[in-house]
């Protein structure tokens, strides 16, 4: 039975004044809820509101620093904040269509990490966050996660492992999942990342073949509606009715987000049906607020009755048990920054009482002894299904109550103690056919089979951790560290697991090039550390007074490994490897490099000003660059050739991406070409010996992109690589590998760049979890042959090329998914970026037969026959003939169409009897 508390006392309020509003809730509304896109002025009144204000733990400092850092370098060009999902997004779609294909390289796979082990030193160990969670209706082994930066993931056996759903998309934060409830392979996300805004949304994405084809809705945000989702939820007894819960207000769609309706304004950020109505909801409206439909979601009206004036934030929760019942949990309303209060309804929200407001069940202490709390940014409930007196709330740690006993702590977000739950809550939820309990937090996911007593860590094989910076050394070629956000700095030895040798966020690293043993890392705003034993132990070695931005630069001299640099608001020097430091002068904030054939050229950037030194630092000189106020984000230098340098530079200018100088910075060549208008991240030289001369990569937001002097401008080299921001790169050259660190989907490698190889086997795609989806923008060119067994997924974001000089042989299992588009030529590899302009003829000297799929149900072959002639197409599974077509065709032009679908066999193409491919 139910547990009812006799509301019997009058709950005073304290009288508080207009400014009640807690401090951390108020720096909050500065940049995550405001309304202002001038981000300079975004900027000025949160370091102004810090300047003499807590900046520790559950300050919101760490988060809001981290969005600085993020922001700063994707704005237009008015400095002004734009919804970069929709940007990206629309910026992929541009570049690739503007040719009809597009010369392509890059062969990517998974390095790592999709699991961690911990270090000595490690003290929040996790593979990234997980904003959220949807089950599967029927079967209980299969759920899908919503991730900030790294898109869905899904597995079908209860966690074990994992698979990536739209890898194809660029980068999306995923904060809403509903999956249809008689036809689960229909699922719905909402694309933003609320609680961390580490991206806004484009609004809401449908699939209806359980993740391989994604397609646009209704609900399309643009580059203008800088908005995110918080909440998605489905009508219980209507799977076409939704809610969603977003900054744009409460948003309700009748036909499956076709078409939908602003119910309600505002920043809503919890959302919830009353279990089995379709009439009843609740949802929690920005500071606290709670609000009630009883039509659905079409009309909201605002509880007071109980409920506290003002709140950092509420989590609401309910249970089918008793669906009168309603419980939220709110966030602190004054500068003490503790636990508002429990809050318990038994009569469907409509008025609610205190059940408790202590301890601090929203801070670090497992007693509750702490004045901390960051609830703007991670707050949950849950309440067990079959029991309503049964709950758990989610902060820094998971807390448990059984009415009508006390709040009891039941996991802690430092690893090593009874129970662990890596930091910062943002999902608790109840598989309701098992009854298992699911947390989500800034580690990954983790499992609770018997009510919160016990918790496994079941994120091995999500691979979504955000990177920062990585760093190899010659030495090994299967040694990389790396820095990440919310998870620390951490060493791959090879193998999907990393080692987390160190807490905080990760920041640059370097290894050194004598001995690997010795590494140096840092955590966040410059706070540089060192370790003589392979990261077992570690020790501070910051310059005393120094000043460090969220990201500080460290570089390491190519010929001394003892000679060091730390790029504070004052370059500092090393020749002991950290143990003493000579202030240099200059700021090196932003990027700094150092030449290898001269080590005494030093570049350090701040902003958009850039500054070189010839004497190894003593001396520094400006350098005039081009590129106005744009900041400078990456910078690197010829190996052969100190003076010539190549520098990226953020924002959303078209003309103005990368720039070549060839003496030092005395004056600057544009290199950008035909780069997509995308933010551009870091840049890598890569050491050919001349041939081909300038050779570099550059990592952008919607992947790596290469060019040279031969090729005269930039060509993707993304094959295989999820269309993620890349935020630094490696080269070890003893494997010919470029490595790139992404933010959102961990660490891949590449062979390097190659101008044709003589083949290429395209198995199933090396994605963690094994799945065989072939998606994004892909072009394999070959001198010889292509061999694909691949499924080519669908929808949105997927134009798959082969090309190959002699045949290309689809073979069984290759599948071309609806919505997709697929190209197949005959020919040889092409060198110039432009291979074929749209409408241009193709004649059979340049490119025999092109076979094109739109879809499975639209198979056509382009042949432009030079004499009348008899074109057979033949399909078939081995031995087996599955389909056969003859067409007798004048000379000229033809687009044939196949009458067939090509689920599996490989297709040969005749000419008067005589095979041109097989």
């Amino acid at each position: 039975m139910i547990y009812r508390y006799l509301l019997s006392l009058f709950i005073l309020f304290a009288p508080f004044m207009l400014c009640a509003q807690n401090d951390l809730e108020a720096s909050r509304t500065y940049w995550i809820d405001t309304e202002e896109r001038d981000f300079s002025k975004i900027q000025e009144k949160m370091n102004t509101w810090y300047e003499d204000r807590d900046q520790g733990r559950g300050s919101g400092y760490k988060q809001w620093k981290r969005w600085e850092y993020r922001m700063k370098d994707k704005l237009d060009q008015d400095g002004r904040l734009v919804n970069v999902a929709a940007r990206n997004f629309q910026a992929a779609k541009e570049y690739y269509s503007q040719k009809s294909s597009v010369v392509h390289t890059g062969d990517w796979s998974f390095v790592a990490p999709n699991d961690w082990v911990n270090g000595n030193q490690g003290y929040n160990p996790g593979n990234g966050r997980v904003n959220c969670i949807g089950f599967h209706p029927t079967d209980v082994n299969t759920f899908y996660i919503g991730t900030p930066f790294g898109g869905i993931w899904k597995t079908t056996d209860q966690g074990s492992t994992w698979a990536p759903l739209h890898d194809g998309l660029p980068s999306l934060g995923v904060s809403g999942i509903a999956v249809h409830p008689t036809n689960p392979d229909t699922i719905y996300i909402l694309t933003g990342d609320g609680d961390g805004n580490d991206t806004p949304g484009v609004g809401v994405l449908k699939t209806y073949d359980g993740g391989i084809t994604w397609m646009e809705t209704g609900l399309s945000w643009t580059i203008d509606q800088n908005e995110r989702g918080y909440r998605l939820v489905m009508d219980p007894n209507d799977p076409d009715i939704m809610l969603a819960g977003t900054t744009e207000g409460i948003l309700r769609t009748t036909d499956g987000w076709d078409t939908w309706t602003q119910e309600a304004s505002g920043t809503y950020r919890d959302v919830e049906y009353k279990p089995g109505a379709s009439n009843i909801a609740y949802a929690e409206r920005q500071s606290g607020q709670f609000y009630r439909t009883v039509d659905g979601g079409l009309n909201w009206t605002q509880v007071t009755n109980g409920v506290p004036g003002s709140a950092s934030r509420l989590a609401i929760g309910v249970s089918p048990d008793d669906v009168n019942v309603v419980y939220f949990v709110a966030g602190p309303t004054n500068g003490a920054g503790t636990f508002r209060g429990l809050y318990y309804s038994d009569d469907q929200g409509q008025s609610f009482s205190l059940l408790n407001d202590t301890p601090n069940i929203l801070g670090y202490s497992s007693s509750g002894s702490d004045n901390n709390q960051q609830s703007w940014y991670d707050l949950a409930i849950a309440v067990h299904p079959t029991d309503a007196d049964r709950l758990y709330t989610g902060g820094i740690n998971i807390w448990k109550k059984v009415n009508p006993n006390p709040l009891v702590n039941i996991t802690q977000w430092v690893y090593g103690g009874s129970q662990y739950t890596h930091a910062d809550i943002h999902m608790l939820e109840y598989n309701p056919l098992n009854n298992y309990l699911y947390c989500g937090s800034d580690g990954g996911i983790f499992q609770s089979a018997d009510g919160g007593d016990s918790w496994t860590d079941i994120s091995a094989g999500i691979a979504n951790m955000q990177f920062y910076k990585i760093s190899g050394t010659p030495q090994d070629a299967s040694l990389l560290v790396g820095g990440t956000q919310d998870n620390g700095t951490n060493k791959w030895s090879g193998g999907n697991a990393v080692t987390h040798i160190y807490g905080a966020d990760g920041m640059d690293n370097m290894i050194s090039f004598v001995n690997s043993d010795t590494i140096y890392f840092s955590f966040q705003s410059g706070g540089f550390r060192k370790s003589n034993n392979g990261g077992n132990n570690c020790f501070g070695i910051k310059p005393s007074g120094a000043n460090g931005s969220w990201v500080t630069p460290m570089i390491m001299d190519p010929t001394n490994s003892h000679i060091i640099y730390g790029g504070f608001s004052d370059v500092y020097k090393s020749t002991d490897g950290g143990a003493s430091w000579s202030n240099m002068g200059a700021d090196g904030r932003t990027a700094m490099a150092i030449g290898t054939n001269n080590p005494q050229r030093l570049y350090a950037a701040i902003g958009s000003t850039l500054r070189t030194s010839s004497n190894g630092g003593t001396n520094w000189s400006d350098v005039s660059g081009p590129w106005g106020g744009q900041s400078v984000t990456g910078i690197t230098v010829d190996p052969d050739d100190a003076n010539k340098v190549y520098v990226t530079v953020n924002g959303f200018n078209a003309s103005s991406k990368v720039y070549r100088s060839t003496n030092a910075g005395s004056s600057w060549v544009n290199e950008t070409g035909s780069l997509p208008n995308t933010p551009h991240n870091c840049i890598i030289f890569e050491d050919t010996n001349g041939s081909p001369a300038n050779a570099v990569y550059v990592g952008t937001d919607i992947g790596v992109f290469y060019r040279n002097d031969d090729l005269g401008d930039w060509i993707p080299f993304t094959n295989g690589l999820p269309t993620v921001e890349v935020r630094d790169m490696e080269i070890h050259y003893g494997s010919s590998k470029i490595r790139a660190a992404t933010y959102g989907r961990s660490i891949w490698e590449s062979d390097l760049y190659t101008v044709c190889p003589p083949f290429y086997v395209l198995t199933p795609a090396n994605n963690p979890g094994a799945t065989d989806v072939s998606v994004g923008y892909q072009l394999y060119e070959a001198s010889n042959y292509v061999e694909s067994t691949r499924l080519i997924g669908g929808g949105i974001g997927t134009n798959i090329n082969y090309q190959a000089g002699s045949y290309i042989d689809l073979n069984a299992g290759f599948t071309v998914r609806k919505g997709a588009e697929f190209l197949a030529d005959i020919g040889p590899c092409t060198t110039a970026p432009a291979m074929r302009q749209e409408g241009e003829d193709v004649t059979q000297e340049s490119i025999l037969p092109l076979v094109q799929y739109v879809d499975p149900e639209n198979v056509f072959i382009n042949y432009t026959a030079e004499k009348e002639e008899t074109l057979e197409v033949i399909i078939k599974d081995g031995e087996d003939e599955l389909y056969r077509q003859q067409n007798v065709l004048a000379p000229g032009f033809h687009r044939i169409k196949v009458n067939s679908i090509l689920e599996k066999g490989s297709l040969s193409l005749f000419v008067d009897g005589e095979v041109i491919k097989n």
